[in-house]
């Protein structure tokens, strides 16, 4: 054998030794992470020698910004503690008590179902003579003497002082329904920076109620921190009102002496569009006015106040209504600038009104409220500055909560209870009106369910499952109608205008409110023929040929036709119901339906010619025809 040789040692191989070089870019995610952390759980000292640590995470600026209308017992607790400088002690044997927050009496009110004109009224006296209680937070005064921390108490304490006035104000009287406000001092601190540096406050509200989105207290507290401040109030989106309802409107305000105007941010920006397609050429006055014969009836200032304005009319007004002289003085060696504040609740169009008067977009625009966090600085021109402030929902008096999701105030995707809201829409449209915008077929309660009156509207439970049925939207497991998400497109197309109705204002003798019958006189001309999109006016008109109706109208034919998903009334007696994902889903009430089988099987006859025991088995087996092989058996008859 040959001699083993031992194997042979690695040896690194020669070369110079690798050097260790630092870092170049000593700053980075790792070193940032560890930076922020040492921030967070720094030892604060205040002026008066006091030790502060906290442990809670130090939260971004667009956080604290966040829009705050609805908390819970315990949030708002927490968060009044934190305005009032407080610390709290544990004590562990103290008696707990579970205070109810709403008032939990059923009611219209706060279950969000209609109300009867003797209630409306009843509630709304209240609403007028605690109208003046609807403030909203003021700024104290300050100086540049005053340190940050100072400050930051001065407005802690008016802030709390102001809560504290709504809470004292919505527990003496319980009947009445507060409306979710804004809760976040750090939103106020916009508005406040924008009244203090504007020189017309112009306040922009949804011209389906104007008087829900305005502010009153607001007027007072700009003239409060300025006298020679002036306001405005814009009534934007009136595109969606006739001339009849303007007219009504202009009237009111007149009346009130009250600066209004008239206006449309969507067909404003629609014209720029057109203006880029088609270049100078057009102009805006290819939009024809709709005229009356009354119109020379009316008074000069109610003729004037019912036009929507143009951009350039509404630049013009902005300019007229404003002071002569802007009343900041400009920095050194810069020219004194005119400052235009832009104030409403969210989704109210102040974000499309500024980039029609600017004609580009400027401002992201979005549906969902609560778009815009910070005050936004606009050059209009080289004298006019437009300053955008976020939307601030106000305190303010509803009937019941369902207004505020069909005003756009509250967002809809973030909506639990939604019964309420569609109740309301329900109430508002008429049933011949929903068929006829969505071609569906609403199947309302019998006579005998109801009472001896057929109802009028349908609930909100048969208007969403008449829709979620023709649009197939149905849950998992039993198969029934999807009414959540049925909600939801309902009450979108409510907000964008699609499904219309327009608060009328009060009475200009005594200010009470419409009735339920004249609100439906005051809104007839909207649930129209040509009020439908192009395509249901289409499929209406094809229906009415084959049935030989030469003139259309809603609340008396649409019965008769039989379009889309929506049937005639005598073929929808005849046809048996249509069951789309099950029994469920087919019917809002199925108590008919199981009376229909039930007494049906009286006329069930059954022949039976062999007894069970003796009848063949399909699946063939050995075991249970054994017998029957070997020999046959008598078949017996039974009738």
């Amino acid at each position: 054998m040959p001699p083993k040789t031992e194997p042979k040692k690695w040896k690194p191989p020669k070369g110079p030794k690798p050097i260790q070089r630092k870092n170049k870019n000593p700053i980075g995610l790792g070193r940032a992470i560890m930076h922020q952390r040492s921030k967070e759980n720094t030892i604060e000292y205040l002026p008066d020698g006091e030790m502060r640590f906290t442990t809670d995470k130090h939260e971004a600026n667009w956080v604290k910004l966040r829009s705050v209308t609805q908390e819970s017992a315990l949030d708002e607790f927490l968060n009044t503690a934190a305005l009032a400088d407080k610390d709290f002690t544990a004590d562990r044997h103290s008696n707990v008590k579970i205070i109810r927050i709403d008032n939990g009496d059923g009611s219209a009110t706060s279950q969000g179902f209609s109300l009867t004109n003797e209630q409306k009224s009843t509630i709304d006296a209240k609403q007028r003579a605690l109208a003046n209680d609807l403030i909203v937070p003021r700024r104290p005064y300050w100086d540049e003497s005053m340190t940050k921390y100072q400050l930051e108490r001065q407005e802690n304490d008016a802030f709390l002082e102001w809560r504290r006035k709504l809470a004292h104000l919505q527990e003496n009287n319980e009947d009445l329904l507060l409306t979710p406000f804004e809760r976040n001092i750090e939103v106020w601190k916009q508005l406040w920076r924008v009244v203090e540096r504007s020189d017309l406050v112009v306040q922009i509200v949804d011209a389906r109620d104007p008087l829900l989105f305005r502010s009153v207290d607001l007027e007072r507290y700009v003239t409060e921190v300025d006298d020679r401040k002036q306001n405005l109030l814009l009534i934007n989106k009136a595109d969606l009102l006739t001339r009849n309802q303007r007219i009504t409107w202009a009237k009111y305000f007149a009346k009130k002496n009250n600066s209004y105007a008239f206006y449309s941010a969507l067909r404003a920006n629609q014209l720029l569009e057109k203006q880029k397609e088609l270049g100078d050429d057009y102009s805006e006055e290819h939009i024809e006015e709709e005229s009356d014969d009354s119109e020379e009836t009316l008074e000069e200032s109610v003729r004037e106040g019912i036009k929507i304005l143009t951009i350039d009319q509404l630049e013009e007004l902005f300019l007229s209504r404003a002071p002569s002289e802007p009343l900041t003085e400009p920095l050194p060696g810069q020219e004194s600038l005119l400052q235009i504040g832009l104030v409403g609740y969210p989704n109210v169009g102040k974000s499309s009104t500024i980039n029609s008067l600017v004609g580009a977009k400027k401002v992201s625009v979005s549906s969902t409220p609560g778009k815009t966090k910070h005050f936004q600085t606009i050059k209009l021109s080289d004298h006019v500055m437009l300053c955008d402030c976020p939307g601030l929902v106000f305190a303010n008096f509803a009937y019941n909560k369902g207004e505020l999701v069909c005003n756009g105030v509250l967002p809809i995707d973030q909506l639990r209870d939604y019964v309420g809201p569609c109740a309301l829409v329900a109430e508002r449209i008429p049933k011949y009106y929903l068929e006829a915008v969505y071609g569906i077929h609403i199947q309302t309660r019998s006579r005998e369910e109801s009472g001896d009156i057929e109802p009028e509207n349908p609930t909100a439970q048969e208007l969403l499952v008449a829709y979620a049925r023709a649009r197939g939207y149905m849950t998992q497991g039993f198969g029934s109608a999807d009414e959540s998400r049925a909600s939801r497109y309902i009450l979108k197309d409510y907000v964008n205008g699609k499904l219309l109705y327009v608060n009328p204002p009060p009475h200009l003798e005594d200010d009470t409110p419409y009735t339920r019958e004249e609100c439906k006189e005051f809104n007839k001309e909207l649930y129209v023929f040509d009020k439908l999109p192009e395509t249901r006016q289409e499929q209406l008109r094809e229906a009415a040929k084959a049935k030989g109706i030469e003139v259309l109208d809603l609340a008396r034919d649409l019965s008769k036709l039989t379009f889309s998903a929506h049937t005639a009334a005598e073929a929808n007696k005849k046809a048996s119901s249509v069951t789309h994902g099950g029994k469920q889903a087919a019917l809002y009430n199925a108590a008919d339906d199981l009376d229909r089988e039930f007494f049906n099987m009286n006329k069930v006859e059954g022949k039976l010619t062999t007894p069970f025991h003796k009848q063949q088995s399909q699946s063939g087996s050995k075991k249970h025809n054994k017998k029957n092989k070997k020999g046959k058996v008598r078949n017996l008859n039974f009738e």
